[in-house]
């Protein structure tokens, strides 16, 4: 129990330590199914299925996720009910609409095993582990399928959307917002939207951040009041000199024209890793140590005329 409460503690830190890096191993080793396809050009199929479409008159398959038949919508073969087939719009593989709403819908993958106590205590041997997948459909409060439109980032839909009136995350309404008035900030790996009252990142309000003056360089950002860092988890908040607060960079490894932001970031005073300060670095003479050759990344090291570092840790020179 030790030794797994351990490795789960370890993992929870090396996420926070490398999160968009982890993230986009994600993106790249996320497995895709077959979903809906046809085989020989003629018989439906989903996944490896073959559909009876004896009492589905009309079946057509629409994308990968949807298909319809004359009286109903199904989503992954789930049929969706008080859906009307005739007005029926897909807006991406996570958003559609109706005459009626905008919806949206996903399913959600848990885990079930036959012993509740299983890895807590002692394995069992007729231990049973299985994947069940739960359909998720929220209609979206108030929208107007009309004017409804899924956000994009650098051309890739996000999470979000917004209608005339309203901004959503994930099917759920975040704030009613004028005309035109709210947008996505240009990053690379993190999808912050910006309205004329508030900063939001994980269809979650950035307390107290000001929209105004609001600048995100890439894993950080700061405004009049203070300075954040992003990772794939959450928001950290903390206090720094905003006016002389900037990311240190280094040249990309494929490009040495192009220059990345670093975890690392300072003001004329102090030095953070991570949106953490290093009370015993030194800011005036610190600088990345790009020259490192055993860092995991570059620019995961650096040095002062004190100490050397490595995540933010620091080793006597």
């Amino acid at each position: 129990m030790f030794l797994l409460s351990t490795k789960l503690k370890e993992s929870e830190k090396s996420i926070m330590q490398f999160g968009k890096y982890y993230l986009i191993l994600i993106l790249l080793f996320v497995s895709c199914s077959n979903g809906y396809y046809y085989k020989y050009w003629f018989f439906p199929y989903y996944e490896n299925n073959k559909i009876d479409t004896t009492n589905r008159e009309g079946f057509t398959i629409l994308d990968r996720y949807f298909a319809k038949d004359n009286d109903h919508i199904y989503y992954k073969e789930n049929r969706l009910t008080d859906i009307d087939p005739k007005s029926f719009q897909i807006l991406n593989h996570t958003h559609f609409s109706d005459k009626k709403s905008v919806y949206y819908i996903s399913t959600q993958t848990e885990l079930k095993t036959n012993s509740p106590k299983a890895w807590i205590i002692i394995i069992p041997l007729d231990l049973k582990v299985w994947t069940e997948d739960k359909l998720v459909l929220v209609p979206l409060e108030d929208s107007d399928p009309k004017t409804f439109q899924i956000l994009k980032s650098r051309g890739l839909d996000t999470d979000y959307g917004t209608d005339e009136k309203h901004l959503y995350y994930e099917g759920i309404k975040l704030e009613e917002r004028n005309k035109d008035s709210v947008g996505v900030l240009d990053s690379k790996f993190y999808d912050i939207i910006k309205t004329k009252n508030s900063i939001y990142y994980k269809g979650e309000k950035i307390k107290d951040a000001d929209p105004e003056t609001f600048l995100l360089y890439d894993s950080y950002a700061k405004d009049k009041r203070g300075c954040y860092y992003f990772n794939v988890l959450a928001v950290h908040a903390f206090s720094c000199n905003t006016k002389d607060f900037k990311p240190l960079t280094y040249p990309n490894p494929l490009d040495s024209k192009i220059s990345m932001d670093s975890d690392y970031a300072k003001d004329d005073a102090s030095v953070f890793w991570q949106g953490v300060k290093i009370k015993q670095a030194d800011a005036k003479s610190f600088r990345l140590d790009v020259e490192k050759t055993d860092c995991l990344y570059p620019g995961m090291c650096g040095k002062d005329k004190n100490f050397s570092y490595e995540s933010g840790q620091t080793n006597s020179n």
